[in-house]
């Protein structure tokens, strides 16, 4: 009789023994995710800099600038990559699969404008937020989940689940290498951090939730490269 696990492993050989176009258009699309999410926050604040608007105190202040369209077009872009993204289990194709619609939809709700706002903006305002928070977490448990490489096993308990669902896996259980495994991790700290000082730096620095925001980006990013990185060794 053929096992879960077989089937699995099956699915896993098919995927390895792929095309070698195939293959590279894969990673190819996980490098581009991640070069997409490092460059954004740089381009918004650069160049609406460099055309004489100044700094907005978030990376959605920018869909109120000339950078309206690169902040709109860039996260429809990765959004659509996100869920086109074909993850090891149902679990991962779901996550990223609600990443890339949040996503989406941070970019078709607009933020609150910062001045004499009305009633439907506030509300849309409300919802832009709703989606971004939840794309951020999203964001940071993919990065965790990276760390598998596989799907997990059958079996387990509730807690070895849990843990080895969020990229923890016992010694041995996970393809990727050491450094690969805590470079994830780490990433996925990183952006949690972040996300819960949001709130205390708001009162604090004007520009804080901009500097959290590109740091989130940069580490979502980075996880994406080394996720896509033997497309640049060859290997």
């Amino acid at each position: 009789m053929v096992t879960a696990m077989s089937l699995l492993r099956d699915t896993s050989v098919a995927r390895e023994k792929a095309p070698v176009p195939v293959v590279m258009s894969y990673l190819l699309m996980r490098v581009f995710i991640g070069v997409l999410a490092v460059l954004l926050p740089f381009v918004l604040i650069l160049v609406n800099w460099a055309i004489g608007h100044g700094f907005e105190p978030s990376m959605s202040g920018y869909y109120y600038t000339p950078m309206r369209n690169c902040f709109v077009g860039v996260l429809c872009a990765i959004g659509v990559f996100l869920v086109t993204y074909d993850g090891y289990d149902l679990a991962d194709r779901t996550v990223t699969d609600a990443a890339g619609l949040c996503t989406v939809c941070v970019a078709f709700f607009p933020t609150t404008p910062g001045s004499r706002p009305t009633a439907r903006q506030v509300v849309i305002g409300d919802f832009h937020l709703t989606f971004a928070c939840t794309a951020f977490v999203l964001l940071a448990v993919m990065a965790f989940r990276f760390a598998k490489r596989e799907p997990t096993p059958p079996g387990l308990a509730w807690w070895p689940r849990v843990k080895y669902a969020f990229g923890f896996t016992g010694p041995g259980d996970s393809r990727a290498p050491r450094l690969e495994r805590y470079c994830y991790r780490v990433s996925g700290v990183v952006i949690l951090v972040c996300i819960i000082l949001i709130d205390p730096l708001s009162t604090v620095a004007a520009h804080s939730l901009l500097v959290l925001e590109t740091i989130m980006l940069v580490f979502f990013g980075l996880s994406w490269f080394v996720k896509g990185r033997k497309i640049l060794s060859g290997r």
